[in-house]
């Protein structure tokens, strides 16, 4: 019935022609409408009517919901982003936490160079090596642990004096 009155209107199906679609013929629309209509009646006998629009509100709502669901859950605002900034947030925090640790350090260090002579000459002797002029340095060899004293005594048969 649509077909018909959409060409009596003059548009619809009337402009498929001029198109270059082949008009069909009254048989095969005359088909078709009876398969949908049977279509639509057996549609019609397995939901009651009542419930048909039901059906489709749950249907709509779950679809919408899913859709939520997943727009909250994936995406650049979405709750898995959320949780890998977070995570980058504390390791961040973390590594700032370490390095005001480091940063307090070498203030001190800094301090202690600049106001502090004694501390100024031991780093001076210890870490670079700097003595006064006419100072002998004097370096020993670790001492030998007292299991290597034993090994040695064995070996040799000598009765040398125990280490320190």
């Amino acid at each position: 019935e649509r077909v018909e009155r959409a060409a009596e209107r003059g548009d619809g199906f009337t402009g498929m022609r001029e198109r270059g679609f082949p008009r069909v013929s009254d048989k095969i629309r005359e088909a078709l409408r009876n398969r949908f209509q049977a279509i639509g009646t057996t549609l019609k006998k397995a939901v009651p009517g009542s419930l048909r629009g039901e059906y489709v509100v749950w249907g709509l709502s779950v679809g919408l919901s899913l859709c939520f669901v997943w727009s909250a859950l994936s995406g650049p605002q979405g709750v898995i982003e959320f949780l890998k900034l977070r995570g980058a947030l504390h390791r961040l925090e973390e590594e700032n936490r370490d390095l005001l640790v480091q940063n307090q350090s070498l203030e001190k260090e800094v301090y202690l160079l600049r106001n502090s002579p004694n501390y100024l000459e031991k780093v001076a002797r210890e870490e670079y090596g700097y003595t006064y002029p006419g100072e002998t340095v004097f370096t020993f060899s670790a001492p030998l642990e007292p299991r290597a004293w034993k090994t040695l005594e064995e070996e040799t048969g000598d009765k040398s004096p125990s280490p320190p």
